[in-house]
């Protein structure tokens, strides 16, 4: 299951080409929501942009227009993204303006906060309720592939969605929750009333509890904390979804209004379970590379291991692991991220041994990069991030060569890469250090 944060890791490869046709758009600036709502409580509202055909030098800027003692500070923590902090409302509702402009062009976005109502219906009373309104959903449906018997949907409810690189922002709210369902063969989150599983049954119309969780993400990856649900039932009725989530003794109500459709992860549509995980597709090569390289990962750094069960179905355990470059607690630079396949069913990491990069999952097989339909990294591939994981500035399918992972001692472990991606080009990476569980 855990399958679902290494694809929400890696992207959409699609993205990378659209900017072939944004280069004669007269407009530059696009924002996607120009009407936002407040909590009385007072909550940091999220605006997400586009920039079609970016004019070098030129940047981002906001202005409060009106209603200037209702805003806090207002911030850019990514491209993309301005997040707009309200304050408190102690009186009748209100309303601000912020005009958001890039070069000549300007578009106002409204703030309407709801009226102060004595305190009651919002925010955390005493420790005893928090209430969150989700404007994103994201996630996967996976059909039967976890068990017979019923629908397996996996989706984060939060305030802030995920970059292009498909990764959390900072000092987001993200409610993951792991849920089935009557059998549908329907991606759109059935209607019903999901009670939580502390057996973990995979019964229709329940909740996981041992995947269910809530991240907070601060400034940086070490600063997110993840609480496990100790109770949750959520409600599902046409495009809306109320959780009511226990954690440590404080209840949650969470709220989300929206189409409910997920991304299908099936087997039918790439998911894995056939000799040839791509579907038959033609895996059109991806590779910006224009030559040899060299993957080193200095400094500040991470590599994590994260299993993934018998993914492939293969009748042996398979596992992701990811060689990520780190700044201030961003990914950027350099990124590996290597699908093999071992040769036990073991589940704690023992992955040791050597892989020979193939398209057939199997044994001691390095599963080679393609993308699926959904046009998602699967397998193994080189990537590039620019500083903060926002965007990507290279990547490459590695399609060819060897990879071998050895115990250094001292709790240490060696990965040995030589590879090419599909233009023939080779990649290379030569490291020692720990590979931590994720």
């Amino acid at each position: 299951m855990r399958r679902l944060f290494s694809i929400l890791a890696i992207g959409l490869v699609a993205l990378f080409a659209s900017c072939e046709n944004e280069q004669q758009v007269a407009q530059h600036l696009f924002v996607t929501e120009t009407v936002l709502e407040a909590d009385a409580e007072g909550e940091t509202v999220t605006v997400s942009y586009n920039i079609a055909s970016a004019v070098e030098g030129e940047t981002v800027k906001t202005k409060v227009v009106s209603g200037e003692q209702m805003i806090g500070n207002i911030t850019q923590p990514a491209v993309g993204i301005i997040r707009i902090e309200v304050k408190a409302n102690e009186g009748d509702k209100r309303e601000a303006i912020v005009e958001i402009s890039y070069i000549n062009e300007t578009t106002s976005v409204i703030i309407e906060q709801a009226a102060y109502n004595g305190g009651n219906g919002g925010g955390n009373n005493d420790g005893e309720q928090v209430t969150f309104k989700a404007s994103c959903l994201d996630g996967y449906y996976y059909g039967q592939k976890y068990g017979e018997g019923a629908d397996r949907y996996a989706f984060f409810l939060s305030d802030q969605g995920l970059n292009n690189a498909g990764q959390a922002y900072t000092n987001g709210t993200y409610y993951y929750i792991d849920a089935f369902a009557p059998v549908t063969g329907s991606n759109i989150l059935p209607n019903g009333i999901y009670h939580f599983d502390s057996k973990n049954t995979g019964a229709p119309n329940t909740i996981n509890s041992e995947n269910s969780q809530l991240f907070l993400t601060g400034e940086n990856v070490e600063d997110t904390q993840i609480k496990y649900f100790d109770n949750a039932t959520m409600m599902v009725s046409e495009n809306k979804i109320v959780l009511e989530v226990v954690i440590d003794g404080t209840t949650h109500k969470v709220t989300y209004n929206g189409g409910l459709e997920l991304d299908d992860a099936t087997e039918e549509n790439g998911g894995g379970g056939n000799n040839d995980p791509t579907g038959g597709q033609d895996k059109e090569a991806q590779s910006t590379l224009t030559g040899d390289y060299n993957v080193t990962f200095d400094g500040e750094h991470r590599v994590k291991w994260i299993y993934e069960g018998d993914y492939w179905q293969t009748g042996y355990s398979n596992y992701t692991i990811m060689m990520m470059n780190k700044a201030n607690g961003y990914v950027f630079g350099d990124t590996l991220q290597l699908d093999i396949v071992t040769d036990n069913t073991s589940k704690d990491g023992d992955f040791y041994g050597t892989y020979k990069c193939s398209y057939t999952p199997a044994k001691n097989v390095l599963v080679a990069g393609f993308t699926n339909n959904y046009a998602q990294a699967v397998g193994t591939w080189l990537f590039g991030y620019l500083n903060g994981g926002a965007a990507y500035n290279g990547y490459a399918m590695i399609v060819d060569g060897e990879l071998t992972i050895s115990d250094a001692g001292n709790g240490n472990s060696t990965i040995v890469l030589n590879a090419s991606d599909c233009l023939g080009n080779k990649i290379t990476c030569n490291w020692t250090g720990v590979i931590e569980e994720d």
